[in-house]
């Protein structure tokens, strides 16, 4: 004999069994995924989605036969370390890193075009964390080189025995270090670069004439940016270096305890300038230079 059940509780058992059939179904490719991803740890799971940042570097512009660099910058998320490299561009173009650091890092881009090189290209940067790379692109520009332009020279004269000096000065329109040279001139004229900045350089011209070089001569210098010269000469004149004259100075007389003092006069037929000095006399006798004229 079977016991009959209502309606009601029947649609109840089916509704219940149903719903532990369905509990134990297998789960599907989404709850096996949030799985793994929580069973990794919070370092694990920003590894696994963070990229270094690579800082996009300025357009270049270099005259062609010289060298130009810039600073590479990237950053990572994970604070692994960080190499740059050179993904494409031309042969004249090196990158290398020169700190990757843990998490920040710089480098550097290197451009050295020859005289042939001259118009743009591009070339292409990698920022990498040994598992994801981020890339930038670079601009790059090669001019003609322009030469430096040095200023004229004025003409230099002086006696045998004296130093002369001169400063130089000259401007490059590219920017570029300059340098001074001798290019002709006496024995006894000599060249030097005083400042290479970019922004004007200066130098000086010296002579260091003695008895045997009177006379006239010539002298050349040139002011260089490493490639392209510029040149200027101007004269030189030597003359014998006659003695100053000194005035003739009367018997002082000083009372002990009291001072006095006399005005010195002398001059120079070469008109260069004179200074006075103590040969000999009391330790309580001075003698100094109110003008050398």
């Amino acid at each position: 004999m079977y016991a009959r059940i209502p309606v009601a509780l029947a649609i109840l058992l089916l509704f219940i069994l149903a719903g532990a059939t369905n509990s134990e179904a297998a789960p599907s490719a989404a709850d096996r995924a949030n799985e793994v991803t929580l069973a990794q740890s919070p370092s694990e799971r920003a590894r696994a989605v963070s990229a270094p940042v690579l800082f996009a570097p300025a357009p270049m512009s270099v005259p062609q036969g010289t060298t130009a660099d810039q600073y590479l910058y990237a950053t990572d998320g994970d604070g692994d370390p960080i190499t740059f490299s050179k993904t494409f561009g031309p042969s004249y173009m090196t990158v290398t890193t020169i700190y990757p650091s843990h998490g920040y890092a710089t480098g550097n881009v290197h451009l050295a075009p020859s005289f042939d090189d001259v118009g743009t290209a591009t070339g292409g940067i990698a920022a990498s964390d040994g598992s994801s790379t981020s890339t930038a692109t670079l601009d790059i520009t090669v001019t003609p080189n322009r030469a430096p332009i040095l200023d004229q020279p004025s003409p230099m004269s002086g006696g045998a025995g004296q130093t002369i000096e001169q400063t130089l000065t000259a401007s490059d329109p590219d920017r570029n270090l300059l340098s001074f040279s001798k290019v002709s001139g006496p024995a006894y004229m000599s060249v030097q670069t005083l400042e290479a900045s970019p922004s004007g350089a200066t130098g000086l011209v010296r002579l260091s004439p003695s008895a045997s070089d009177i006379g006239s001569s010539t002298g050349t210098v040139g002011v260089s940016d490493g490639i392209l010269m510029d040149q200027k000469s101007f004269s030189i004149a030597i003359r014998t270096n006659t003695a100053p004259q000194i005035e003739s100075i009367d018997t002082l007389f000083v009372t002990p305890g009291s001072t006095v003092d006399r005005s010195v006069f002398a001059s120079d037929a070469d008109g260069d300038p004179i200074t006075f000095s103590k040969v000999f006399g009391p330790a309580w006798m001075t003698v100094s230079t109110a003008s050398p004229g």
